[in-house]
């Protein structure tokens, strides 16, 4: 059996087991929680950057969008501008064809009075003409 100093050894070897567990267990509780924290430190942080960099994206989308906008308004303006002066050019040539459509009808009239004799040559003098007719006659 054990003698009485075998079971103070023993009590005392269990008193120490005991101690240095709780001061294990408190130690990791301790570590575990540090771990925690520095966790949610980490996720606090990447959220934040998550949040800038959605923030700073959108602002450069917002930022391109209103270039692009700015760059299709400037060409529909040039494109008006462009069609505008094709306009002007067309309705002139067109103005000068027609002016000289007229003068080309204007002198085939003249040529055929000229060949029949109604031209306005023949007019210049009208008592000619009455003379004329009256020799004729």
């Amino acid at each position: 059996m054990a003698t009485e100093d075998q079971k103070f050894n023993a009590g005392e070897t269990q008193g120490q087991a005991e101690e240095k567990t709780g001061s294990i267990t408190d130690n990791m509780k301790q570590k575990a929680q540090e771990t925690k924290e520095k966790a949610s430190q980490t996720t606090q942080t990447a959220k934040d950057g998550t949040t800038e960099s959605k923030n700073q994206t959108g602002s450069k989308i917002s930022e391109k969008t209103g270039a692009v906008k700015d760059k299709a308004s400037e060409v529909v303006q040039s494109t008006k501008d462009s069609t505008q002066a094709g306009k002007d050019k067309t309705a002139g040539t067109f103005g000068q064809k027609v002016d000289q459509v007229k003068s080309a009808a204007a002198g085939a009239t003249e040529a055929v009075k000229q060949a029949f004799g109604k031209g306005t040559k023949d007019k210049e003098d009208p008592k000619e003409d009455n003379a004329e007719k009256d020799n004729s006659n």
